[in-house]
């Protein structure tokens, strides 16, 4: 299943149906990041990519749009996760794989949402590992050309603005770099860790919190 929502549009869509028609709002313009966050398997590079989830947010970090995916593999092709995996993901693969859609699905979906929100500026990918993300993204569900096309080169990782805030002074040396922790530290309510969803929407709560503090 997709959850797919913009600030005018809402669609549900399950296994083989798609949104046959997506408008342009006009109130989709000064789009600048792509909250991005993904779960697998395992940690194994060949695991199977199991959530992506996508939330555009423009500059005052105002939600615009979100593309929430479940996966699974093509066809007969096993899934290659492993128990600490799952376990941390806390992923029950018999229900995931009765709501997921394969990639090959959901690449014409990713590609027509990156297209909308990107109508008047390229997005700014903004993560925690944000390049093993846009990695596993640009490996399962859109080429690596039309990713560019829609998304700027430079990233934003979470992890480094806290090296940079740390080099400034502004936060201390010995504090964890963990997602868990960051958000501890900002005095963020804790969610669901390792579900793709909640991750992205605590990493940019981080990121607007890391903003404020470079201010």
């Amino acid at each position: 299943m997709i959850c797919w929502e913009t600030n005018k549009f809402y669609f549900v869509v399950a296994k083989n149906l798609y949104p046959k028609g997506i408008g342009v709002s006009a109130t989709i313009e000064n789009m600048k990041y792509l909250v991005i966050d993904t779960e697998s398997g395992s940690r194994h590079a060949t695991s199977t990519l199991l959530t992506a989830y996508f939330l555009v947010v423009n500059d005052a970090f105002q939600h615009m749009g979100c593309l929430d995916l479940k996966l699974k593999p093509e066809g007969d092709d096993h899934y290659i996760v492993d128990a600490q995996g799952l376990a941390t993901n806390g992923i029950n693969i018999v229900n995931h794989d009765h709501d997921a859609i394969t990639c090959k699905q959901a690449k014409p979906l990713l590609y027509e949402f990156l297209k909308m929100h990107s109508v008047s500026e390229r997005l700014t990918p903004l993560g925690h590992a944000t390049k093993g993300d846009i990695r596993r993204i640009t490996d399962n569900l859109i080429s690596k050309g039309s990713w560019d096309q829609f998304c700027t080169y430079h990233f934003i990782d979470t992890s480094v603005v806290l090296q940079f805030l740390r080099a400034c002074g502004k936060m201390p040396e010995d504090e964890d770099g963990s997602i868990q922790a960051l958000a501890a530290y900002f005095n963020i309510p804790p969610a669901t860790w390792h579900v793709a969803k909640f991750d992205a929407e605590i990493t940019m709560k981080i990121f607007q919190k890391m903003v404020e503090l470079g201010r």
